[in-house]
């Protein structure tokens, strides 16, 4: 099977257009959801900080013997996912450049990554609408 150029089509270059306006705006959004992480860490250890108006004595068990949750998990988990999400969009980046340069690329291959780049980025994006809307909620709430 003979490799497809794309070197000179306007398809080619829009799609390469697409691809970096996507990165462009996951690197605004992995900044936003890093500091929203970082917020909801301050939140959690402030709220950690409220002493109970209670006695340690009157609690159940369960309550009593819960630890904080361990520093910085939070942002990890979210970290993580950025990184993979853009470790996505690298691949698929790397093998679309790599098929319009006229390289031994299988089509299906660089639609795959294309599509599962693109579910990627918009699983992100509704994580990162529906963290947002929590963290609204609970800075109305009031401790």
């Amino acid at each position: 099977m003979q490799p497809i150029s794309m070197n000179a089509s306007p398809l080619g270059k829009e799609i390469m257009e697409a691809h970096m306006a996507k990165a462009s705006a996951m690197g605004g959004m992995a900044d936003q959801m890093n500091a929203m992480g970082g917020a909801f860490n301050q939140q959690l250890s402030q709220a950690s900080q409220v002493t109970p108006a209670v006695s340690p004595a009157n609690t159940p068990a369960s309550i009593a013997q819960t630890h904080p949750p361990a520093e910085g998990v939070f942002d990890n988990v979210l970290g993580k996912f950025v990184h993979e999400v853009n470790d996505k969009h690298t691949q698929m980046g790397s093998s679309l450049r790599a098929m319009l340069a006229g390289e031994n690329v299988p089509l299906h291959q660089v639609m795959t990554e294309f599509q599962e780049a693109g579910v990627a980025f918009t699983m992100m994006v509704e994580l990162r609408n529906k963290l947002l809307e929590s963290y609204k909620t609970m800075i109305s709430m009031g401790l």
